[in-house]
């Protein structure tokens, strides 16, 4: 009637799988875009976790640096024992804390387990009010003395503490050997 070719009303078997061909390849190709922005995303949070990793290594923790001799200081310990920079050992670690703390809750099993293995004496400071600091109190009391102290104490004032958690090794004369905010850049324990 009208006059040309006959409009076909169904697709010819070969149409259908080249259009089937063509969505298979589209999906394909998008998946491979989506793992390649998600292996980019991966990477971008491993580098940003990293340096947000140095910088609150750097922010927290910070005592007198390496070759610095601690203040004259003296306090008195759950147990009773006055410690003073005349007390310590040839090797003393010394670790400020608090409960409050996030990275301090974070750190203590590994500070547990470092001073397990460490030959020397063990004092741990932990920062707040008797109440509070009990339990840290109980939990570090196993590993050497404990002194419990406000913010800003004696301990904390001598040692230089500019943030929490905070680790160091002193000498018999007073000198910081080591100092940080990790177990992992302390130097490694000798065992007794």
């Amino acid at each position: 009637m009208f006059g040309g070719p006959p409009v076909p009303h169904r697709l010819t078997k070969e149409l259908k799988l080249a259009y089937l061909s063509a969505a298979v390849a589209l999906v394909g190709a998008l998946c491979l875009f989506d793992l390649v922005l998600s292996l980019g995303v991966i990477r971008r949070l491993r580098e940003q976790t990293h340096l947000i990793n140095q910088l609150a290594a750097s922010t927290t923790g910070t005592t007198a640096p390496v070759g610095a001799t601690v203040e004259e200081f003296a306090a008195t310990t759950t147990s009773g024992r006055v410690v003073s920079r005349a007390s310590t050992e040839e090797r003393t670690l010394v670790g400020f804390v608090s409960p409050s703390c996030a990275p301090c809750q974070e750190l203590l099993p590994a500070f547990e387990g470092y001073a397990r293995g460490f030959a020397g004496a063990v004092v741990s400071v932990v920062v707040g009010e008797p109440d509070e600091a009990s339990e840290y109190a109980r939990r570090l009391g196993q590993l050497g003395e404990v002194v419990v102290e406000p913010s800003g104490g004696p301990m904390a004032t001598a040692f230089g503490v500019g943030g929490l958690p905070a680790l160091c090794v002193v000498d018999a004369r007073g000198r910081v050997v080591a100092s940080s905010a990790t177990v992992e850049t302390l130097p490694t324990p000798v065992p007794a």
